[in-house]
């Protein structure tokens, strides 16, 4: 081969280099952008938010030293009282998780809307089986129902949401939104129905169901001391009503 030759050769080869090699770096940071985006889709939050007021690892209630700290496990959401807790709480996740689900199971029992399966409709058993999805007390019949669950939750919380509206908004004990002090209906419209740990949260518009999402544990312990206060009236009510009567 002539010098002429190689003269016109070499810089079309290194050109043809250059550009194999910028396709291929672009090729792979495609790739790390879709990975990127499928981690964040693995990572968006499954259920409620957590709606407990304490933290899981100190009993501190969250707030106390700051915001709370947020993380999430295969998109169940977990609030800290602080960075310190996580490591204590990661070192058995699977026992923390558990001793977690007891304390939810706990606090939402009482109120759970259902003596059904959200499966199959039928009559829950005298020992329903009963375990914790995205940080919500889900109960039926057996393992096959869980399965089933499990395979469409979205479908199956808005059926156990309905429930929860259907139960507690008959005697709803909240006039005005919680979040805005405004009173429902009027210029806003009608009210918003929300349920964050099995409660109820009715507010007066779609910036107030933000406000609840923020700090959910605020809002449920709200409504838990009004239908406690509403509660110990109804009792003292009777009562004056049988004294006016006797009168």
């Amino acid at each position: 081969m002539t010098t002429k030759r190689l003269f016109w050769i070499l810089p079309l080869l290194a050109a043809f280099l250059l550009a194999s090699n910028a396709l291929a770096q672009h090729d792979h940071g495609d790739h790390g952008h879709g990975k990127k985006q499928e981690d964040a889709k693995a990572v968006a939050r499954v259920g409620d938010a957590y709606s407990l007021s304490t933290c899981p690892i100190t009993g501190k209630k969250l707030g106390s030293m700051g915001d709370p700290v947020v993380r999430l496990y295969e998109g169940r959401e977990v609030r800290y009282c602080c960075g310190g807790c996580i490591k204590r709480f990661e070192k058995d996740l699977a026992a923390s998780l558990s001793a977690l689900d007891a304390k939810i199971i706990a606090d939402q029992g009482p109120l759970y809307p259902l003596a059904t399966s959200v499966i199959s409709g039928k009559k829950l058993p005298e020992k329903a089986h009963e375990f914790v999805f995205g940080n919500r007390l889900v109960r039926v019949s057996d393992e096959k129902e869980k399965a089933e669950f499990v395979k469409e939750p979205a479908k199956f919380l808005k059926v156990l949401d309905a429930a929860v509206v259907t139960a507690q908004g008959k005697d709803y004990v909240l006039k005005q939104c919680p979040v805005s002090d405004e009173s429902y209906g009027g210029d806003m419209g009608d009210p918003i129905d929300v349920v964050v740990g099995g409660r109820l949260v009715r507010v007066c518009c779609k910036d107030c169901t933000d406000e609840v999402e923020k700090a959910p544990a605020k809002f449920v312990e709200l409504i838990d001391a009004a239908r406690k206060k509403a509660a110990e009236a109804k009792p003292g009510e009777g009562k004056a009503d049988q004294s006016k009567e006797k009168k």
